[in-house]
C-alpha cells in the first residue's frame, strides 16, 4: 500500500500511526495467510471492543447522568452494535483497505458487517496500544458526535424510531437511508417542518413535524409500518 493510501486513511481516522505496521495489522482479516501466523487484528478487536464500550459508556454517563442504568445501557446499545459501527467503517471506507484471504475476497467479506464492525474495533484498541485511552477515546468522539447528537434523552430506546430502522437497512441493504427536507410552512413562530425519508432515490415514507428531527423520527416511524405491512 502506498504511503498516500496510509495518510488518506488516517485523515479519515483521525489519528496518524507512529508504526505504520500497527494499523497494517488492525485491517489484517485471520483468513489472510502470513509468514507470523499470529500477524491479524483478532487481539486488537478484543481490546478495542472493551476501549469502545467504556468510551461511550464515560460519555453517557456525562450527557445523560440523571437517567437510569437501564436507559444508558439500551442508548449505548443503539450507538455500539455492528450495524452502527459498521456503518462508521463504511464511512471511513475501511472496506477498501481490508487484508484478507481469497475466500473472504470471493465472498464479498469487505461488505460483511461483522468483519467491519471488527476491523473499527481493531483499529481503535490500536490507537490504545499506541497513545492511550484519552487519544483513542478524543477519536471515537470525533467519530461519533452526529450520532451522540441524536440521542434524545426524552426518547426512550423502543420508541427511538430512526435507530430501528437505520439498523433493518444496515441489516438488508448494507447501506442506510437519508431524510430530506421538502418544506417549511407557517409563521416563524408556529414553523412546521416536512421531511421526506429516502432510499436508493426512492421515497419511502413523509412525515411532518414542530422541528426537523421530530418530521424526521415520524418519517422514520411511518417507514417502519410500510416495512410491516409487507411482511403481513
Amino acid at each position: 500500500m502506498v504511503d498516500s493510501s496510509w495518510a488518506q486513511l488516517e485523515r479519515s481516522i483521525g489519528y496518524t500511526f507512529k508504526d505504520h505496521k500497527n494499523l497494517q495489522k488492525s485491517l489484517t482479516h485471520k483468513s489472510f495467510v502470513s509468514v507470523e501466523k499470529s500477524f491479524n487484528n483478532e487481539k486488537l478487536e478484543f481490546l478495542g471492543d472493551a476501549v469502545v464500550d467504556l468510551v461511550f459508556s464515560e460519555w453517557l454517563l456525562e450527557l445523560f447522568f440523571d437517567e437510569d442504568e437501564g436507559t444508558m445501557s439500551k442508548k449505548r446499545a443503539s450507538l455500539v452494535n455492528e450495524t452502527v459501527l459498521s456503518s462508521v467503517a463504511l464511512e471511513l471506507k475501511l472496506d477498501q483497505f481490508l487484508i484478507m484471504g481469497k475466500g473472504e475476497i470471493k465472498s464479498d467479506g469487505a461488505r460483511n458487517p461483522r468483519i467491519l464492525a471488527s476491523v473499527f474495533e481493531a483499529i481503535v484498541g490500536a490507537m490504545f496500544l499506541e497513545s492511550g485511552y484519552e487519544v483513542a477515546k478524543k477519536a471515537c468522539r470525533e467519530l461519533f458526535q452526529s450520532r451522540i447528537e441524536s440521542l434524545n434523552s426524552e426518547i426512550p430506546f423502543e420508541k427511538d424510531f430512526k435507530t430501528r430502522i437505520q439498523e433493518i437497512y444496515q441489516k438488508q441493504h448494507k447501506r442506510v437511508p437519508r431524510y430530506q427536507l421538502v418544506e417549511e410552512v407557517g409563521p416563524p413562530h408556529d414553523r412546521v417542518f416536512i421531511v421526506e425519508l429516502v432510499f436508493d432515490d426512492t421515497v419511502i415514507s413523509k412525515a411532518k413535524g414542530k422541528s426537523k428531527k421530530e418530521a424526521e423520527q415520524r418519517a422514520a416511524e411511518e417507514a417502519l409500518k410500510v416495512i410491516n405491512e409487507k411482511r403481513v
